[in-house]
């Protein structure tokens, strides 16, 4: 009877162990999970969020290399360029280009000359009534040249043999045009790097630049 014990527990104690090995020592349900994990279908959405990523970058690139033309196309103007301008008032507006730019600007009177220690500069504008309104203006008033220091000149007396000067005052009809020069006393040493232009005599809120050669 004894025997018929210990034979029975040695069967037992041989079907757990084998039950706990199953073979190698794996888990059915780890492996079937690690298969699973393994499979294309698993791997697929990873990589449709990388080339989403991937998409998602260029598209910003894209959109920042246009910023960046856009902004090298709205940059400073040279002689010769145009720019449209409005004025204070509703339905007024010019198209205005800097048509030239004299250095030395010579005097078309012998009696009146530049001061001692100062040159004369000159620049011709022409303006374009764009607007739906009647223009008039003292254009001389809002022009400006400014040098490499950052120093403004303003208008100043006196012709010049490049040609006619704005008058005191332009009338300006829808659509119709005024050109003329604007004259400017600036220092003997003084290196003019820009030209300003503002309508309404200077009181207008859109101000227009251009950028001499040096």
């Amino acid at each position: 009877m004894r025997r018929q014990l210990l034979t029975a527990a040695a069967v037992i104690v041989l079907a757990a162990t084998a039950t706990a090995c199953n073979g190698d020592g794996t888990d059915p349900a780890a492996d079937a999970s690690a298969s699973a994990d393994k499979s294309p279908a698993a791997q697929q959405p990873a990589e449709q969020g990388n080339a989403g990523q991937g998409g998602g970058q260029g598209k910003d690139q894209g959109k920042g290399q246009d910023q960046g033309q856009d902004k090298g196309q709205g940059g400073a103007h040279a002689v010769g360029g145009k720019l449209t301008l409005k004025g204070k008032k509703a339905g007024e507006q010019l198209d205005v280009t800097l048509k030239g730019f004299a250095d030395p600007a010579h005097s078309d009177n012998k009696y009146l000359q530049p001061a001692a220690g100062k040159r004369w500069v000159a620049a011709q504008f022409e303006l374009v009534n764009t607007g739906t309104v009647a223009y008039s203006d003292s254009p001389s008033s809002g022009a400006k040249v400014l040098d490499e220091q950052g120093q403004a000149f303003t208008q100043t007396m006196g012709g010049v043999t490049e040609g006619p000067k704005f008058p005191v005052t332009v009338n300006i009809a829808q659509g119709g045009k005024a050109l003329g020069w604007i004259v400017f006393s600036v220092p003997e040493n003084s290196k003019p790097s820009k030209v300003q232009f503002t309508l309404d005599g200077g009181f207008a809120n859109e101000t227009g630049e251009w950028t001499l050669k040096k």
